[in-house]
C-alpha cells in the first residue's frame, strides 16, 4: 500500500517563499482507513500543549509497538524515513539540503550522531473560536514542514485555514518563547488553504519570509484534526536553514 503524501505531482511556488499544495492527497480508501484509525484515545492521553489547547501523539510514541493501528505506525514510519525526505528533495530541488553528507532518523529514536531528526505527528486542537496560530516563523532549524488536514466528516465549523502572508519586513529577532510570533512585521494575506479533508500543504522553511498563520474558526463544536510531518537540523548537525536571534523572554 503506497502511503505517501506525494502521490501526485505538485506545482511548486516560490512565492512568496516556496510551497505547494495537494488536494485529495492520498487515495481515498488510504484516508478513509486512516480515518477510521485515527488515534483518538492516545492523543487524549497525552499532555495538552499551547496553554492546553493541543494534543499532539508523536513519531517517538507513534512508532511503539502496539501504540496506534498498524496502517497510522506504518504511514509514521514512511513520512519520518530517508525515501520520504528524498521525495521531498524531489520537490524543492536545491532549497533543502540533499542527502549525501547527512544522515536521518526519526526524533526520539536518533542515535545522537544523526544530522536530521523527522517527524510526523497526529495533532488535535480544542475547538477554539481563536487562533490557535497567529503570524509567526517555525524554528529556523526546520527544512521543511507539511501539514495534512483531517477534519472529521460532521465537522461544520468554518475556518482553521493555513494562511500564507508576505513580508518585506527584515524579520531578525524573535521571542521564542512566544511561539516566534512577528506580529507588525507580518504582511498581508496572499493565500489561504481550506481546512479540508486530504489536503496537503507544504512550504519549504529557507528563510525568515516563511511568515505563516492559522485563521479562527467559527462555530467549532469538534477538534481540529491534523498531521503535521517535518524534517529538522539536529543539534548534532550545528546548522539552521536561516538565521535570526532567538529571545527567551
Amino acid at each position: 500500500m503506497n502511503l505517501s503524501v506525494l502521490q501526485k505531482k505538485p506545482e511548486l511556488v516560490l512565492e512568496p517563499y516556496p510551497h505547494f499544495v495537494i488536494e485529495d492527497a492520498l487515495p481515498q480508501d488510504v484516508y478513509e482507513q486512516l480515518d477510521k484509525e485515527w488515534p483518538k484515545e492516545q492523543l487524549l492521553s497525552t499532555e495538552p500543549f499551547d496553554s492546553g489547547i493541543c494534543y499532539r501523539l508523536k513519531a517517538d510514541e507513534m512508532l511503539k509497538p502496539g501504540k496506534v493501528s498498524n496502517i497510522w505506525k506504518e504511514f509514521t514510519e514512511y513520512h519520518t524515513s530517508m525515501e520520504f525526505y528524498k521525495q521531498m528533495t524531489g520537490v524543492f530541488g536545491d532549497l533543502v539540503p540533499h542527502v549525501e553528507d547527512l544522515t536521518l532518523s526519526p526524533r526520539g529514536w536518533d542515535t545522537g550522531h544523526d544530522k536530521i531528526g523527522t517527524d510526523c505527528q497526529t495533532v488535535m486542537h480544542k475547538p477554539i473560536t481563536y487562533s490557535s496560530r497567529t503570524a509567526h516563523i517555525d524554528n529556523p532549524r526546520e527544512i521543511y514542514a507539511a501539514l495534512l488536514y483531517m477534519p472529521y466528516k460532521e465537522d461544520q465549523s468554518t475556518g482553521g485555514e493555513f494562511q500564507i502572508h508576505e513580508t518585506h519586513d527584515t524579520i531578525s529577532e524573535v521571542n521564542k518563547n512566544g511561539g516566534r510570533e512577528v506580529k507588525e512585521k507580518a504582511g498581508k494575506i496572499v493565500k489561504t488553504i481550506p481546512y479540508k479533508a486530504n489536503t496537503l500543504v507544504v512550504f519549504c522553511n529557507n528563510s525568515t519570509r516563511c511568515v505563516h498563520s492559522v485563521s479562527a474558526r467559527k462555530n467549532a463544536v469538534l477538534n481540529r484534526r491534523s498531521v503535521n510531518i517535518i524534517a529538522e537540523f539536529n543539534r548534532a548537525a550545528g546548522r539552521k536553514m536561516f538565521e535570526v536571534k532567538e529571545n527567551r523572554k
